[in-house]
């Protein structure tokens, strides 16, 4: 692809998931898509690390790391989305303690525009690595990546209503009494609900109402949207 490219003087575009709403990987020239290159290839339980071709969905890798009781120690807001785009597109973290997806990346490799394969850390071509780990898609094709894991864990979720102001003016307790903080704003209102998710040893289990949740709280809700 990278030959053909440069004989029609054409760009080449790297696509993930397709997960993100922006048009980054859109292109009038070539577009390759990941989707083949998902295999988990090393798991290092000593050193707690993994490494995956880009490729792969944190939604399959999530069982893969659940064999080995590892996972990784944050994500964002969804799972459907590859190794290699979710750390390309700078997705967030949650809480004040924890950096962005792309924190936890101890190495990759990268295939520049030239063909050269690239093994990237911080102790191997470090200025690359750091620009590297959040590429938004120009630096070249992400084949792997090497992800700092933690041992496995569970968290318990308590949720609750407040409002914009209340949030923003108590920012820093609230970032300090919760590990995974994180509010979702309905915009236009000044209603936000907070949730905050901390680790337990406690056994799963959910207050859920299938009911609510989904019965009425999804399904009717898309039915009356549709309409």
């Amino acid at each position: 692809v990278l030959a053909l490219a440069r004989q029609q003087n054409k760009r080449v575009k790297v696509v993930g998931g397709g997960h993100s709403p922006s048009d980054i990987a859109c292109t009038d020239g070539f577009m390759i898509h990941m989707g083949k290159m998902n295999r988990v290839l090393q798991v290092d339980t000593e050193k707690k690390q993994v490494t995956v071709e880009a490729g792969i969905l944190l939604a399959d890798l999530h069982p893969q790391l659940d064999k080995h009781g590892l996972a990784l120690s944050n994500l964002g807001a969804v799972s459907d989305v590859t190794a290699g785009g979710v750390i390309g597109t700078g997705t967030h973290n949650t809480g004040i303690e924890h950096g962005i997806l792309a924190t936890q990346v101890v190495a990759l490799t990268l295939l520049t525009a030239d063909g050269t394969i690239l093994e990237c850390s911080e102790s191997s071509n470090a200025e690359v690595f750091q620009a590297v780990r959040v590429h938004l898609g120009c630096l070249g094709v992400i084949l792997t990546v090497t992800l700092q894991c933690v041992p496995q864990f569970h968290l318990q979720e308590t949720s609750f209503p407040s409002t914009l102001r209340e949030v923003l003016d108590n920012l820093d307790n609230h970032l300090k009494k919760s590990e995974y903080f994180r509010f979702l704003w309905f915009p236009h209102t000044e209603n936000v609900s907070v949730i905050y998710q901390d680790h337990t040893n406690k056994p799963p289990s959910s207050s859920a109402s299938w009911f609510w949740d989904y019965a009425v709280g999804f399904y009717l809700l898309e039915f009356l949207l549709w309409i």
